[in-house]
């Protein structure tokens, strides 16, 4: 019989290159650019088509892996601004970023990837020198979204060049990786890539089949083999790229040992196992060298995959949005949704809904009413506004209103940033599609609403402005730039041109500017010129000495961050009058540009704070023990993982007068070995298993409920097996406990007693002395449920938005609907417990009744037995059983729970006795 074992490229896409997939960035600090605004800066008066070359000279000793900049004197040197690369409006091609890199392979081909952001007409150039000599250029026109590009070094350590002819342009991220290529020395043997490798004559691969431990739930035991061993020969070596030898050199294919390598088990054209092979050791006995290696399944990969990931690593940009009224009332309405800072990029977004039907708007971020910091007023008049007497009264938005999004777009972003996809009718349910996950960012407040660019400048035909003697006075730009008309502070950027002054017009600016200031002597003096700011004082000063005819350029970048009516200026004086002042002839003199934001809702927002330090797969291990949830790799698709609840996989139908309606799909009767069988009750089981959650120990409402209720955890349930179904007392021992980790539970009550109908989730902190605020919380999952009217509180003016007292909100849960409704309303918590006044009567439909007691039914179940026996199983048995399957042996159904399987002998299959 004929086993074959396959093994695909490490970088599975056709072709074959062991690195790419464990791409070493060769291009340093490409994300961020977060040393850029600190990197040397180079002034070129070459003519235009000679800066980028008279740059590149300038620079010939430069350092390996640093950012170096330039421009001609008629453009602003780049800078990194919130995390881009912005190039400000330039012309005659002289502005860019230059780095050397490093470790290159001379011959090999390297992929440039660039990510626009904002992008205004302009050409960009990209160039690649070895040493001060030009290799290859590429021009792109007008470029838009990604850009990408490929180059061959030269030498180990080449410089490329990235140069910016035109309007403004951000520039969000810079890859360079090794592109994915063929070796000239391919030992394919398949259409697609992969090879055939040599076994040892004879040699049977043992395999362990399983996707779910019946005994211990919480172990998700998957398929794998047990290690075995590859002999050296010539084809293996090549597969293997020669691991063994201590003093290779890379040809090009290197295998890593720490890369997910694809592969397929095959018997008589049998698929018997499609997942990975690990690499584990080689061996020399007496030279004869092996690879010991073993097999994986695919869910087992998602977790290795995913284990040091966390929300961080995904990005929200798409779901930038203003923090203000209009957009938290918006999102209550599924068919309106919030308005995106930009819109999204298809119909293909996990942000996109067909209920909303265009680009521009969301539903998949909603703000419904909780009270996060346990402030909330009884208007009384005394706040001097038109709240209603009485009534709730909020002073600020984020009182109330923190972004949920929805438990379904999270998932979907996960497996987007895997090699994986996934299946499963459960997430696609519409009580599923109800839940989402808290963003809060704990107890601070929320950022304003707005972001804004625009450059001023001063002209040759001004006044002359002179240093003063002794005192500081403004240096004045007092005009929009000509050449960029597009390019204009607004309002909210608090900018005088009279003055030239910067002064905020709401808390938490952020000011990033780029400043250029050109300074001629008149006479013999010394001259200080400084940004200032009202709250940080002197920032960036500098000294220049100077007589007659002299000019000096002072120049740079600053960042600070200013509150209501705080102030931020460029001023200057001098040790003689009228010795130094702007000098306004060069170019169109001195300028200022950057940015003036109060930030969005971002990506920043939602996850550099709370919610992005949660591991991917701690999210989705969470869901798994909260809805009891099965992982099995599809059979029809190798990276395809199914994901269901337990009773929708293992528990079906058993009426009927044939195996089919029965929903038995094998009869292996006439396989088993009755010679030797082993049959024995579940007897390793505990006495109690506990259901819970995290416990949020600064939750001051779970607190309370706590140590009224002698200590009970809301939202959990106890399942205890100290006695049996007919009242005696069971031998088990022990007690288990099944969390929900990272998830905390969530008190729901009135806001306060006198409104019984304003039900909402309490997540706040109580401190020593009395008082309450917002605190770090676990992530909390709940049911958005809908709109509730009749209800009247107070929102303040802010962020542009009016004061309202608005008539409704949009109500969040554990519950999947207020008030509850016998029969229909599903409940988060795993267990029946006391709700608070008015919330009655206890729900049935929870977590445990739902998705797990068809689990505990069967496990303790007395007629339940662990049976384990020989069969003869064959490559065609293997190939076409599933684990939900359910098998008939001598009229008795049974569940497989595990096979090992070798080929040519009798397997060894755990068969589940279900009463």
């Amino acid at each position: 019989m004929s086993v074959q074992l396959i093994v695909y490229p490490q970088s599975y896409n056709g072709s074959s290159n062991a690195i790419s997939n464990n791409p070493n960035q060769f291009l340093i600090d490409g994300l961020s650019f977060g040393s850029l605004n600190v990197s040397s800066s180079f002034v070129s008066s070459a003519s235009p088509s000679l800066v980028m070359q008279d740059a590149i000279d300038n620079y010939s000793s430069i350092a390996v892996n640093t950012w170096a900049r330039y421009r001609n004197t008629v453009s602003t040197i780049p800078a990194e601004l919130l995390g881009s690369l912005v190039y400000s409006p330039s012309t005659n091609a002289g502005t860019g970023v230059i780095q050397k890199l490093s470790n290159l392979t001379v011959g090999t081909t390297y992929e440039v990837t660039i990510v626009l952001g904002t992008v205004n007409p302009g050409t960009l150039t990209i160039r690649l020198y070895t040493g001060t000599v030009l290799q290859s250029s590429t021009v792109y026109n007008s470029p838009t979204g990604t850009i990408t590009a490929t180059f061959t070094a030269n030498s180990t350590s080449d410089t490329i060049l990235f140069d910016w002819d035109g309007s403004l342009l951000t520039v969000d991220s810079i890859s360079i990786i090794p592109k994915a290529q063929r070796p000239s020395d391919t030992i394919s043997d398949l259409s697609t890539g992969e090879v055939i490798v040599d076994l040892y004559e004879m040699e049977d691969i043992p395999l362990t089949l399983s996707v779910d431990e019946f005994k211990n739930v919480a172990e998700k035991v998957q398929s794998y083999s047990k290690a075995f061993n590859l002999p050296a020969t010539k084809r293996n070596n090549k597969i293997f790229d020669n691991v063994f030898e201590l003093t290779r050199t890379d040809d090009g294919i290197v295998f890593n040992p720490y890369v997910k390598t694809q592969c397929v088990l095959k018997q008589n054209g049998y698929i018997l196992f499609e997942g990975y092979l690990r690499l584990i050791d080689i061996s020399d006995k007496g030279g004869e060298i092996s690879y010991n290696v073993n097999l994986y399944s695919e869910v087992v990969a998602l977790a290795d995959v995913l284990k040091d990931k966390t929300f961080k690593d995904l990005d929200f940009s798409e779901l930038d949005h203003d923090y203000d009224k209009d957009n938290i009332k918006n999102s209550w309405v599924n068919t309106t949704g919030i308005t995106l800072t930009n819109a999204l990029s298809s119909t293909n977004s996990f942000a996109y809904s067909s209920a909303i039907g265009n680009l521009t708007n969301t539903n998949v971020l909603k703000y419904p009413f909780v009270d996060w910091t346990g402030q909330i007023l009884l208007a009384n008049g005394s706040t001097g506004n038109n709240a209603t007497i009485g009534n709730p009264e909020l002073t600020a938005l984020e009182q109330a209103f923190r972004p949920f999004i929805k438990i379904k777009y999270l998932i979907d972003k996960i497996f987007a940033d895997t090699e994986f996809t996934y299946s499963s009718d459960f997430f696609d349910t519409a009580n599923f599609g109800t839940l989402f996950m808290d963003f809060n960012w704990g107890e601070g407040n929320v950022p304003n609403d707005f972001n804004t660019a625009g450059e001023s400048v001063a002209k040759s035909s001004d006044a002359d402005n002179f240093a003063p003697n002794g005192s500081y006075s403004a240096v004045l730009f007092p005009h929009d730039n000509p050449f960029s008309p597009n390019f204009t502070w607004t309002s909210n950027a608090g900018f005088n041109t009279g003055t030239s002054v910067f002064t905020a017009v709401q808390d938490n600016t952020t000011y990033n500017i780029s400043y250029d200031i050109f300074l001629l002597f008149t006479g013999t003096a010394n001259v200080t010129i400084e940004w200032f700011s009202s709250t940080s004082g002197v920032m960036n000063q500098q000294t220049f000495s100077g007589v007659n005819t002299d000019q000096v350029n002072y120049t740079g970048f600053i960042s600070t961050t200013l509150n209501t009516g705080q102030t931020l200026s460029c001023r200057f004086k001098a040790d003689q009058t009228n010795a130094v002042k702007q000098d306004n002839v060069v170019a169109f003199g001195s300028h200022v540009s950057g940015t003036v934001s109060s930030t969005v809702i971002a990506n920043a927002t939602l996850l550099h704070t709370l919610r992005g330090d949660l591991g991917q797969y701690d999210f989705l291990k969470g869901l798994v023990n909260m809805f009891n949830l099965v992982t099995m790799p599809d059979p029809d698709n190798p990276n395809n993982i199914i994901i269901e609840p337990y009773a929708d996989v293992f528990v079906s139908n058993t009426a009927g007068t044939n195996l089919a309606s029965r929903s038995i799909q094998h009869d292996w009767t006439d396989k088993i070995d009755v010679s030797e069988m082993t049959l024995k009750p579940l007897v390793d089981l505990n006495k109690e298993t506990i259901f819970k959650f995290l416990e949020d120990d600064n939750d001051y409402n779970f607190n309370v409920y706590k140590n009224a209720t002698n200590g009970f955890l809301y939202g959990s349930h106890k399942f205890d097996a100290s006695t049996s179904a007919t009242g005696l007392p069971t031998l088990f021992e022990g007690t288990k406990e099944i969390t929900a980790d990272p998830f905390a539970a969530t008190i729901v009550r009135p806001i306060s007693p006198q409104f019984t109908s304003f039900i909402v989730p309490v997540i706040y902190s109580m401190n020593d002395d009395g008082t309450t605020e917002g605190f770090d919380n676990e992530p909390r999952i709940l049911h958005i449920n809908d709109v509730v009217s009749n209800i009247t509180f107070y929102v303040p003016a802010q962020n542009g938005g009016t004061s309202e007292n608005i008539t409704q909100f949009l109500q969040a849960s554990h519950l999947s609907s207020i008030p509850i409704v016998a029969g229909t309303t599903t409940d988060l918590n795993y267990g029946e417990c006391q709700y608070i006044n008015p919330l009655s009567p206890t729900v049935v439909d929870n977590l445990y009744n739902t998705y797990w007691s068809p689990y505990y039914n069967e496990l303790y179940n007395a007629d339940t037995r662990i049976m384990t026996i020989k069969v003869n199983l064959n490559a065609a048995d293997i190939n076409t059983f599933k684990f939900s399957d359910k098998v008939m042996l001598k009229n008795r159904v049974f569940r497989v729970n595990k096979i090992d399987y070798k080929p040519n002998d009798l397997a060894t299959v755990e068969f589940i006795l279900i009463p």
